[in-house]
């Protein structure tokens, strides 16, 4: 579905990106984990259209997506929830997730009602839909997020660190509500620091530090490598 070759990144002489490769299967989940600066968020950039790379190429379902406008992506199959959620304050739960549908996902806006009321049920907002966002609680302005990115209808969804700042409780919730969305035939790449979350929905582990790719594969042997303890855990660094 996706092939993300020899790309980087440069901003002037920082490479944010630095030759990094993956492909990601249909129906398959790859996560994706770092330290803070490893390059993560920008590759979900690169991928979403938001940034050109310097170098390199990607493939969206066979074909460049390069030249192609971060609008024309999500509407291509394309969604992604960002780290920190900016709802539309002022408007309803159910307005949000119209937004994210009329205008990411190319629906007309009544034919939208019934997606839109679908979707609030599979993320349990179903009974807040008309609560102001602005007054929803970090839980639920997560839940809001990934509903506003379904409501594109997409083939790939891009979870960048959506369990962050989360209760273990909270974290269950949001996990078994990613898993239903992939049982239903969506692919994802998830960038979170909540390890054990990640490894209850993923295939496969990309470890990235400095912009560059340490390594990728099952995630149980990702995690056992003494080299992604040492960046990512601190395990094994000197005290």
């Amino acid at each position: 579905m996706l092939a993300f070759q020899a790309v980087s990144k440069s901003f002037g002489s920082l490479m944010a990106v630095d030759d990094v490769s993956f492909q990601l299967a249909e129906g398959e989940a790859l996560g994706i984990i770092g330290p803070n600066g490893a390059g993560k968020t920008t590759v979900f950039n690169l991928i979403a259209g938001s940034m050109k790379p310097t170098r390199g190429t990607i493939r969206f379902e066979g074909r460049d997506i390069g030249g192609d406008s971060p609008a024309a992506r999500c509407r291509g199959g394309i969604g992604r929830t960002h780290q920190i959620p900016h709802p539309f304050s002022g408007m309803t739960v159910f307005e949000n997730t119209v937004v994210g549908a009329v205008f990411g996902g190319g629906q007309g806006e009544r034919n939208s009602y019934g997606l839109c009321a679908e979707i609030l049920r599979r993320v349990g907002l179903s009974d807040k839909a008309n609560v102001v966002a602005g007054s929803l609680t970090l839980l639920d302005r997560k839940r809001l997020e990934l509903a506003r990115a379904l409501a594109t209808q997409p083939k790939l969804l891009l979870l960048d660190e959506i369990a962050g700042g989360l209760t273990d409780a909270e974290v269950r919730q949001l996990v078994d509500i990613i898993n239903a969305i992939r049982a239903s035939g969506v692919s994802i790449i998830w960038i979170e620091h909540i390890v054990h979350a990640l490894m209850s929905v993923i295939d496969r582990l990309l470890a990235m530090d400095s912009g560059r790719e340490l390594c990728q594969g099952p995630p149980a042997e990702v995690m056992a490598r003494p080299d992604v303890q040492q960046v990512y855990l601190g395990i094994g660094t000197a005290a």
